[in-house]
């Protein structure tokens, strides 16, 4: 099918110039979107990538630290109230 251009997408154009969203944007001089136009939306900044202060490297080590951490302190409770008996 080919693109034709009626009266309806004329009317339709006609619309679509006569509106302007709140934002400012409208469509250019011959109906087309204008290329090149410079963006005015404030875009909010996110932060540094920083919880608690730590990078993302710092995060990811403390997790593994934590994790053998509880590993560790599991294992000995099992040990300490006899659910594993090592070297039996």
């Amino acid at each position: 099918m080919s693109a034709r251009n009626t009266n309806d997408d004329d009317d339709f154009r006609d619309f679509l110039d006569e509106e302007q969203d709140d934002d400012g944007f409208s469509l250019g001089e011959d109906g087309e979107f204008p290329i090149g136009q410079e963006i005015q939306e404030d875009i909010p900044q996110r932060g540094n990538g920083k919880i608690w202060g730590m990078s993302a490297g710092e995060r990811a080590f403390l997790s593994v630290v934590l994790f053998f951490n509880v590993l560790i302190l599991g294992a000995g409770l099992l040990i300490a109230t006899g659910r594993v008996l090592i070297g039996r």
